[in-house]
C-alpha cells in the first residue's frame, strides 16, 4: 500500500466575511417532553452517552460510564424516573476479566447487548447479552476496546467495532489491532476480522504510523438494507470501511477526502476573535466522522456521516497542533501572514502543501458502492447557530465562553440517526459543543432541505439544560407512546436524557387554519371565541387530541378535540369550575398572555429563539400597569410586533378580540406567508379590508 500523498496547496484569496441572514426558518414542529437524569454533570462527559428504546415496555435504557451502570427508565411525559438500574461490573469482572467502561447497548427483542472495555486498554473485551432486567444471559469476547456495538435487524448477528487505540502512546506502550467482532447469535460463533490484508486498502487511506493492522481504529457501525454489509467508520484515518458480516471479510478501505473550505458553500469561522466570522478560507477540512448510518432511497444505498474531527494525542504520538507553531511550515499561504487564526488546529501529519483542520462542521451523504459524495450541508451548521443562538455561538459543551470552538472543530457535529417524519425521510444530527438537534428531510439525497433545529440547553450556566448530545435513539410514530414520533438525546456532560417529540409540519402558506361560514361570510367582526382560537391553534400546529377533561365540553362536540390538544400543550387552561367555557370570548389581556405562552414554548425549543433573546426596547401602554396580570405578556408580545396599541397610546386590555383581529396577529405568530390572491374568497371581506391578506392566508 502506497503512502499517502497530499493535493496541491490552495490558492484562493481570501474573501469578505458571509453573514448569516434569516434564511432557515423552522417548517417542523419539535417540543421537549420529558427529561431524565442519570446523574450530576460532570464537564469530562461520560454521564449519559448512548440510550436505546425497548417498545414493548415503553422503556428506554442509557448508559452512565461513570457510574459504571445501565439506567432502566419508563418514557412518560415529563420529568422522569428511574426503574432499575444494572451494574456492570457485576456481571463481567471475574478471575480473568476487570471492568474498564462501558461504551454501547443494542437492543433486539427482549435482550440487551452491551460493549465492554477491559481496564487494561490493550487487552479484549466483552459484549455481554442480558434480559430485559439486567441479568446475563451471554458473554462474547470481543477485539480491544469495543467501542460500538449493533445487533442485525433479525437479530441473527451482533457485531462490535474495537477501536483499539494507543492509549500510553507507541514509546511506551501498544498499539492495539483494531477489528470489528462478528457473532452468529444462532450458534455462538464469534469471528474477530482484522485489517491485515492491506490489498482492500485504497493508496490514498490516511495511515498515520506503524501498519493499516494497528493504526486503523473502528469507531461506529452502520448496517445495511439487505443484511450483509456493515460500514465502519474509520475517524482517525478519514475513512470508512464495508465490511462482509456474513462472510467476516473486510471488502474495502476508502478514504472520504478533503473538504474545500475555500468554496463560499463551506465557509466556516476559524478565528478565535470573541466574534461571529464565517468566511471563506484555503483550508482543507479532514471530515473525519464519528457516527454513521445507512439509509435505502430509490433502490440506491446512502451512508450519512456526522463531520466531527478526532485528533490523535496519546502521549507522544500527537498529530495536532495550533496554527501559529505549525504555519512556519507552510511554503506559501494567505494565511501565514495573518496572526487572526493562530489558534486554528491543524493536523502536522498530512503535509504542508495545504491546510487541513478537523473535521467538516456539517454531516454529508455518500453512495455507499463509491463514497462518492452527493451531498454537504456546508456551512449549515454555523449559519444556523449564529443566527439563532448570536450569543453563545461555537460556545463548548463545559464552559460559556463564545466563539471558544470556532478554531477547534465548531459546532462538532457527533451524531445521527434517521427516520421517518410525516412521511418524509429525515436526519438527525446532534452538535455536541453549542448543543442541540439539526434536522433535514433527505428524501432526495442529493439536495436535502433543513426542517429544524432545536437546543434545550440553558445557557444561563456553564452547564445546565441539556448539554453535550453524545447517542440517539428514534422512536418511530407507530413505536411511540405519544403516537407522534419521538428523538431520545442522551447528552452526555450535563447526564440528562431528554425526549423531544416531532409534531408535524408548520402551515406556512400551505395549510388553513381558519374556515369561513356556510353563507360565504367570514365575519371578520365576530368575537372570537375560546373554542374557534383552540381549533385554529391546534390545526396549525398539527397537534390532536381526544376527548376533553372539561364538564362544558362533551366528546364528540364541534371544538372538543382541539380543546383537548391546546390544553395538553399548556396554551390554555379550564376554570377551577372545570368549566372551559368554549363559547367565551376573550379580551386582549387573555389573547396576548395566550400568545407570549405560545412563542415562549416555541422559542425555548429555539423555533424562534428571537422571541426570547430580543433586545427591543419594551414597549409600555398608559392602561396596563406593572402590577397589571398580564403586563408581562403584552409587554412582550408587543415589543416582538405580535399585537399593538392604539395611537393614544393605549392597549386596552379588557376590549375582546375579533376573528379578524385574531387572524392578524396569528398570521405573525405563525411565521405565515402572505396571501397573493386579489380576488376575495368572502362577500364580506373585501380587497381593502385590512386584514384581507391575512385572512386570505389563514384559509387557503
Amino acid at each position: 500500500m502506497m503512502k499517502w500523498t497530499a493535493p496541491a496547496v490552495l490558492t484562493a484569496a481570501l474573501l469578505a466575511p458571509i453573514t448569516a441572514g434569516a434564511a432557515y426558518s423552522d417548517s417542523v414542529n419539535v417540543k421537549k417532553i420529558a427529561s431524565y437524569t442519570s446523574a450530576a454533570a460532570d464537564e469530562d462527559g461520560g454521564v449519559a452517552e448512548i440510550v436505546k428504546y425497548h417498545a414493548k415496555s415503553n422503556s428506554f435504557y442509557v448508559i452512565n460510564g461513570k457510574n459504571q451502570k445501565i439506567d432502566i427508565v419508563s418514557l412518560e411525559k415529563g420529568t422522569l424516573a428511574k426503574k432499575k438500574e444494572i451494574h456492570i461490573p457485576s456481571l463481567v469482572n471475574s478471575d480473568t476479566f476487570t471492568y474498564g467502561d462501558v461504551t454501547s447497548i443494542s437492543i433486539h427483542g427482549d435482550h440487551i447487548a452491551a460493549a465492554v472495555q477491559h481496564e487494561d486498554y490493550s487487552k479484549n473485551g466483552v459484549m455481554i447479552v442480558m434480559d430485559l432486567n439486567g441479568n446475563l444471559l451471554h458473554t462474547y469476547e470481543t477485539g480491544v476496546q469495543p467501542d460500538m456495538l449493533t445487533y442485525s435487524a433479525d437479530g441473527h448477528y451482533l457485531l462490535s467495532a474495537n477501536e483499539g487505540e494507543p492509549r500510553m502512546g507507541l514509546k511506551n506502550g501498544v498499539d492495539p489491532e483494531g477489528s470489528i467482532t462478528i457473532v452468529d447469535t444462532t450458534t455462538d460463533t464469534v469471528k474477530n476480522v482484522k485489517f491485515t490484508d492491506e490489498s482492500v486498502i485504497a493508496d490514498d487511506v490516511h495511515i498515520r504510523t506503524g501498519t493499516a493492522a494497528t493504526d486503523l481504529e473502528p469507531e461506529y457501525i452502520a448496517l445495511s438494507g439487505d443484511g450483509t454489509t456493515a460500514y465502519v467508520t474509520l475517524q482517525e484515518n478519514n475513512a470508512v470501511a464495508a465490511v462482509n458480516f456474513t462472510a467476516a471479510s473486510i471488502e474495502s478501505v476508502r478514504s472520504l477526502g478533503y473538504k474545500d473550505h475555500s468554496k463560499e458553500a463551506n465557509a466556516l469561522d476559524a478565528a478565535r476573535d470573541g466574534k461571529i466570522h464565517i468566511e471563506t478560507l484555503p483550508v482543507l477540512g479532514v471530515y473525519m466522522p464519528d457516527a454513521i448510518s445507512a439509509v435505502t432511497i430509490d433502490g440506491e444505498d446512502y451512508l450519512l456521516t456526522a463531520n466531527e474531527g478526532d485528533a490523535t494525542e496519546w502521549e507522544e504520538f500527537v498529530n495536532v497542533a495550533d496554527f501559529k507553531d505549525w504555519k512556519e511550515n507552510l511554503a506559501d499561504s494567505s494565511m501565514k501572514n495573518s496572526t487572526a487564526y493562530d489558534k486554528l488546529e491543524v493536523l502536522t501529519d498530512l503535509g504542508t502543501e495545504a491546510i487541513y483542520t478537523l473535521g467538516g462542521r456539517s454531516f454529508s451523504i455518500w453512495k455507499a458502492d463509491t463514497l462518492e459524495q452527493v451531498f454537504d450541508s456546508g456551512s449549515d451548521f454555523e449559519k444556523i447557530t449564529a443566527e439563532r443562538l448570536p450569543k453563545y455561538f461555537n460556545w463548548s459543551n463545559d464552559d460559556d465562553v463564545m466563539d471558544k470552538r470556532s478554531a477547534k472543530k465548531g459546532p462538532e457535529p457527533e451524531e445521527i440517526k434517521t427516520g421517518m417524519i410525516d412521511g418524509k425521510l429525515v436526519a438527525m444530527i446532534g452538535l455536541e459543543r453549542i448543543g442541540g438537534v439539526m434536522t433535514y428531510d433527505i428524501s432526495n439525497p442529493e439536495n436535502p432541505v433543513f426542517l429544524n433545529y432545536t437546543n434545550t440547553r440553558d445557557f444561563n450556566d456553564k452547564i445546565a439544560g441539556d448539554v453535550a448530545p453524545e447517542g440517539f435513539d428514534f422512536i418511530s410514530a407507530e413505536n411511540s407512546p405519544t403516537k407522534k414520533p419521538v428523538l431520545l438525546v442522551a447528552n452526555e456532560v450535563s447526564g440528562t436524557v431528554s425526549a423531544l417529540e416531532y409534531r408535524g409540519t408548520n402551515s406556512i402558506g400551505k395549510k388553513g387554519y381558519v374556515q369561513g361560514f356556510n353563507d360565504g361570510t367570514f365575519r371578520p367582526d365576530q368575537k372570537v371565541t375560546r373554542g374557534e382560537l383552540s381549533a385554529m391553534m391546534a390545526d396549525n400546529l398539527d397537534v390532536k387530541g381526544t376527548g376533553s377533561p372539561f364538564k362544558d365540553v362533551p366528546a364528540g362536540s364541534r371544538f372538543a378535540d382541539s380543546i383537548a390538544a391546546i390544553t395538553d400543550e399548556g396554551l390554555l387552561s379550564g376554570y377551577s369550575n372545570g368549566h372551559f367555557g368554549p363559547t367565551h370570548s376573550l379580551t386582549r389581556a387573555q389573547f396576548a398572555a395566550i400568545v407570549d405562552r405560545y412563542m415562549t414554548n416555541t422559542c425555548e425549543n429555539a423555533a424562534i429563539s428571537s422571541y426570547c433573546s430580543a433586545d427591543e426596547e419594551i414597549v409600555k401602554y398608559s392602561d396596563v400597569k406593572d402590577s397589571y396580570w398580564a403586563s408581562n405578556a403584552i409587554q412582550s408580545v408587543s415589543s416582538a410586533g405580535f399585537m399593538n396599541g392604539y395611537g393614544n397610546g393605549e392597549f386596552r386590555p379588557d376590549r375582546t378580540v375579533t376573528r379578524a383581529e385574531a387572524v392578524k396577529v396569528l398570521h405573525k405568530v405563525f411565521n405565515r406567508e402572505t396571501s397573493s390572491a386579489n380576488n376575495a374568497t368572502f362577500k364580506d371581506v373585501e380587497a381593502d379590508h385590512w386584514a384581507f391578506k391575512e385572512i386570505q392566508s389563514a384559509v387557503n
